[in-house]
């Protein structure tokens, strides 16, 4: 199980203690590639501009070594 935190102050946010800027895709991009679905990326979007941070807990996709 991997954790997430999103965080954001003002315009900025924050996963994992990154600081990210206002990049609102970049965010959606990073989380994507992480393997979160577009439904929790929604989700946690939603609650960040609400409540200012959110937690995603998933499961880790691994992909094999070639």
């Amino acid at each position: 199980m991997r954790t997430i935190h999103i965080l954001r102050s003002g315009r900025n946010y924050f996963i994992d203690g990154i600081f990210w800027g206002d990049d609102e895709e970049g965010v959606m991009l990073y989380l994507r590639a992480k393997g979160v679905s577009p439904d929790d990326i929604t989700k946690a979007l939603a609650e960040v501009a609400q409540a200012g941070q959110y937690l995603i807990q998933h499961e880790a996709v691994t992909q094999p070594v070639l």
